[in-house]
């Protein structure tokens, strides 16, 4: 396979490939050439295909990708497991958990170079091209085991079919026309991900603020009402997905000895939150620049409410919520689950809390920490970081 050379400006059949980085390059690559012999078969390059077009201008899709992962550092994909179908190009292949990263990368593809991918994105990397009976496939998966559950992957590239009948079916005519390695060096001194509290940082903090406000209406002890309604809102169950609104505000009820109706205490909380436009300009500068962005929050089904009000689940690339995750804040180990679902290492995750408990569990778990004190102040410090 010749590489890098010169760009012509005509239409060009391209996809842009992921590809494996040292030894799991070689472990891939082996297990590609000794399936594909077994079938009288030329081997192929390992790799997970992101983009996939006709191009009349290549040279473009070359800047575009110089674009997506700037700043980006090699990518670790999580095994899901060994699978086939009856499609050609998917005769075998290893299929990878999602990745907010590759959706990133498509995503700009798309927008750079117009929405030209044939298929959607679902990460995979073939170990056979076969015509084959189903259920010989089916066997053939069953039989296939790998020695590893993840793979890195630390280099993109532009490759082309020089066969123009046989396209892609021909491997051993497949031409690398451009190639970049995943930089090391990453904004934010090595950071990949900032995982955003919700109330308190992304937006006000409605839960504390709509307990004053009930509090002062019912002539109660708005600090007292707070302390109360913290520790029912874990003893219910309701933060955790095991308990609704009704059990929250029953406890609340013969707890602080609170007056009414469910939806209007509930009303009272939702319209507390108010999410702080300039922290939502700065998780879109931090998307653009390849950090992932991510809410963690101890919350309830009332942060799927909001959403539906404010509409900002799209402005980050993950939402993990302790009523859909079952667990929060207060345990530790969250911070584990969430960087090993991202596929990132803790040391190049940053955690920004409003509550200073909350910050040093996530420092426990190595995973770094920011206790956000105010709009100000932290945009200046996230600068800082990011310059």
């Amino acid at each position: 396979m010749s590489e890098n050379p010169p760009m012509d400006n005509g239409p060009k059949r391209c996809s842009v490939f992921l590809t494996p980085a040292g030894d799991d390059f070689a472990y891939l690559d082996r297990l590609i050439r000794e399936t594909s012999a077994k079938y009288d078969l030329p081997p192929f390059e390992p790799h997970v295909t992101l983009y996939s077009g006709m191009f009349t201008d290549p040279a473009l899709l070359r800047k575009s990708i110089d674009a997506a992962v700037a700043g980006v550092s090699p990518i670790t994909l999580h095994v899901r497991g060994i699978g086939c179908t009856p499609d050609y190009f998917k005769t075998l292949f290893i299929e990878f958990e999602e990745h907010p990263l590759l959706r990133r990368i498509n995503d700009r593809l798309n927008v750079e170079c117009g929405d030209v991918s044939q298929s959607e994105l679902l990460p995979h990397l073939s170990l056979l091209y076969a015509e084959l009976p189903l259920e010989e496939k089916k066997a053939l998966a069953a039989r296939t085991l790998l020695d590893r559950g993840e793979f890195r992957f630390d280099e993109v590239k532009i490759v082309t079919p020089l066969n123009r009948e046989e396209g892609w079916r021909d491997t051993m005519q497949w031409q690398t026309l451009y190639r970049k390695k995943l930089d090391r060096n990453q904004p934010g001194h090595g950071l990949r991900a900032v995982l955003f509290d919700f109330g308190g940082v992304i937006a006000t903090e409605g839960f504390r603020d709509g307990l004053y406000a009930i509090a002062r209406r019912q002539g109660l002890d708005p600090c007292e009402l707070v302390r109360i309604g913290m520790d029912a809102i874990y003893d219910s169950g309701y933060i955790m997905g095991r308990a609704g609104e009704a059990e929250f505000w029953a406890m609340m009820r013969q707890r602080a000895g609170i007056a009414g109706t469910d939806g209007d205490l509930s009303a009272e909380i939702l319209t507390s939150f108010t999410v702080r436009s300039r922290m939502l300009d700065a998780v879109r500068r931090l998307r653009r620049t390849g950090i992932i962005t991510v809410i963690l929050s101890d919350q309830t089904d009332w942060l799927e409410r909001l959403d539906e009000r404010d509409d900002f689940y799209r402005e980050f690339d993950r939402v993990f919520n302790s009523y859909r995750l079952g667990k929060g804040k207060r345990d530790p180990s969250i911070f584990a689950d969430v960087v090993a679902i991202l596929g990132i290492a803790p040391v190049e995750t940053l955690f920004v809390d409003d509550m200073p408990a909350n910050v040093e569990r996530s420092r426990s778990q190595k995973v770094r920490g920011l206790v956000f004190e105010n709009e100000e102040e932290f945009l200046a410090e996230l600068a800082s970081l990011f310059s």
